[in-house]
């Protein structure tokens, strides 16, 4: 397959709302999710597509009788769609993961508005990832979950299930790996749709796609790469909900070399195996993965972390992409500042709120760019 029919496949994903989701995917099944602690690959054992719901930019009608004005843009528009039916009968529920205290509130009253018959449950990930505690304690919740999942379809999520879905996802995350090593030969505005289609797409279609489209990219470019004549980016934060940033930083001129967005590379990080206890994989996956703000590990140095991935891809500055009122990324922000400054790495903060004043953030970006 040539790499432009792939490019357009991937932009449909992309960009399909949940509720054209069922007409997509005939003959699968939806469960929503919102955040990469929570361990699709149990899902996808259980029988169904795991789907990241992800904010929509569009004014809001229903959410601000539950939610205060100052909660992120995500919980707010994705409760907003919940409340304007725009996710039943396309999603059979949605999983959330313990993280911040907003995602916690919204998970009750998801329990609340969802209709009947769907599935809300959170998968109790620890806060704190190096404890002796955590592990055990992991593993119980991991096995919690499973019985959860066993009850709601009437049958046992047997090892070999969730082996099988592991090899599934950790291929995935192998397939991301070798597009990260392409990123010269790709503007970041598809290398991110590329991403975004794999949390929305079935990975047994997802999988081979990406896989044709890497094998037709020498074919398209002559494995020479594109002539970046701008500064290279690294972008920082949490869930990048915005297509129309990165096709700014394209046309701008800048390179984005790396990042660690919560719907970017962590979200792919490294593989879980399929070797031994299924749940004990997972457990351990969780717990070696770098922490995002929400987690603490006493061996995690934010500011040190964020330097050596930045200097690691030759970055020349950091953009930090934060949805206005996210708590545990702003305080991160404030705690990696002194790392970069140290570091002597140029950085700019862009906070995205729920309808973004794109050319406002244009502007500010093109001078950071200039400057570089």
């Amino acid at each position: 397959m040539s790499d432009i029919p792939a490019r357009a496949l991937f932009r449909e994903a992309a960009r399909l709302s949940p509720g054209q989701w069922p007409a997509r995917y005939p003959g699968r099944r939806a469960m929503g999710y919102l955040c990469s602690y929570v361990p699709e690959e149990m899902i996808h054992a259980a029988g169904w597509t795991p789907v990241r719901l992800r904010g929509s930019g569009t004014p809001l009608r229903h959410a601000d009788a539950h939610l205060q004005s100052f909660t992120c843009a995500l919980c707010r528009s994705t409760l907003d769609q919940l409340l304007a039916g725009e996710l039943a009968p396309a999603l059979d529920g949605l999983i959330f993961a313990h993280t911040c205290d907003a995602l916690q509130a919204q998970a009750d009253l998801w329990a609340r508005h969802s209709p009947r018959g769907h599935l809300v449950d959170t998968v109790m990930q620890p806060a704190n990832l190096g404890s002796p505690a955590a592990r055990p304690y992991l593993l119980a919740e991991l096995e919690r979950f499973r019985q959860r999942l066993a009850d709601w379809t009437g049958r046992r999520l047997s090892d070999g299930d969730l082996r099988d879905s592991i090899a599934l996802y950790d291929e995935t995350r192998r397939l991301v790996g070798a597009l990260h090593g392409r990123r010269a030969d790709l503007d970041a505005a598809t290398f991110y749709t590329v991403l975004d289609a794999a949390q929305a797409m079935p990975r047994e279609e997802f999988n081979p796609l990406l896989a044709d489209f890497l094998a037709a990219l020498p074919a398209a470019t002559g494995g020479a790469g594109r002539q970046i004549p701008g500064p290279r980016l690294f972008l920082a934060g949490a869930v990048l909900d915005e297509p129309r940033l990165t096709e700014m930083i394209d046309e701008l001129g800048a390179f984005v070399a790396g990042d660690d967005l919560c719907t970017g590379t962590r979200h792919f990080h490294g593989d879980v195996g399929r070797e031994g206890d299924p749940l004990a994989a997972l457990a351990d996956y969780y717990l070696r993965r770098p922490p995002c703000p929400t987690k603490h590990h006493a061996a995690h140095e934010p500011g040190r972390h964020l330097v050596d991935q930045a200097r690691r891809v030759q970055a020349d500055g950091v953009l930090f992409v934060l949805a206005k009122f996210c708590e545990p990324h702003a305080f991160d922000y404030a705690l990696v500042l002194p790392a970069l400054e140290r570091a002597g790495l140029p950085h700019l903060l862009l906070e995205m709120d729920q309808v973004p004043a794109m050319e406002a953030q244009r502007t500010r970006l093109q001078a950071f760019i200039e400057m570089l």
